[in-house]
């Protein structure tokens, strides 16, 4: 993994997936908008998924994944990698601006390199503000199998926003993922907190994730405090 520099103040994020492909993730970073920067908080949740999905016995090829606040695409685009069928989801500006441009290209670098026989890999970006907007078919078809975000909880009045989307694109089945890093405990506590009403909520153990994930990566991410948190929908 490593970020090479361009001109006009891009950079490229560079990640090996489990195929051995490399998928190019374009960031800009200096656009006012944290949305287009990738964060440690997606890197490892990414690198953990992609462990978790490969050990997985269950086929993937007809599951649905979506991910909430996508930003650049590198959890999306490794839930795609893996078979799922994937939506990324951000703001417009993300969105327009870098997300559908990533998808687009790492969709065929991911199709040009898969083996004869396998499935052509499906991802789409959809614009979607999840604070305002309910989730409604056709644009969006729930229950999803896998729910996944990172970094979307950072203030007090995102979190009834989030538990709200969540509720609507799961059920009972789903399995939900959320990648943050702590840099307020209280709002992170208050929102898991909060999650415990309507699901069950398991913290990834850190030593988990340092075992399975953090030998691989540079050193200034390992020593980040990220946590991951899989939750599950009660049963009613």
């Amino acid at each position: 993994m490593n970020i090479k520099e361009q001109a006009n103040s891009q950079k490229i994020y560079e990640f090996k997936i489990s195929n051995g492909s490399i998928l190019s993730i374009k960031q800009q970073n200096d656009s006012l908008n944290h949305g287009t920067t990738i964060w440690d908080s997606s890197i490892v949740t990414a690198q953990y998924m992609q462990h978790l999905l490969r050990s997985s016995k269950d086929s993937l090829n007809d599951k649905k994944c979506i991910e909430l606040g996508s930003g650049c695409g590198l959890l999306g685009l490794v839930m795609c990698s893996m078979g799922l069928q994937t939506t990324l989801t951000d703001l417009e500006y993300v969105a327009v601006n870098i997300l559908k441009d990533n998808v687009k290209y790492n969709l065929w670098i991911l199709n040009q390199q898969r083996q004869k026989n396998d499935c052509l890999f499906d991802a789409q970006v959809k614009v979607l503000d999840w604070t305002i907007t309910q989730l409604q078919p056709p644009e969006f078809t729930p229950p999803y199998d896998y729910i996944v975000a990172t970094d979307c909880i950072y203030s007090l009045d995102l979190i009834h926003h989030f538990i709200r989307c969540i509720n609507e694109l799961a059920n009972e089945k789903s399995f939900i993922f959320c990648g943050l890093e702590r840099r307020d405990p209280f709002v992170t506590e208050t929102f898991i907190n909060a999650c415990k009403d309507g699901f069950n909520v398991v913290k990834i153990p850190e030593k988990k994730l340092r075992k399975i994930i953090f030998k691989d990566l540079d050193d200034n991410i390992s020593n980040v405090n990220v946590e991951i948190y899989r939750l599950k929908k009660k049963k009613h």
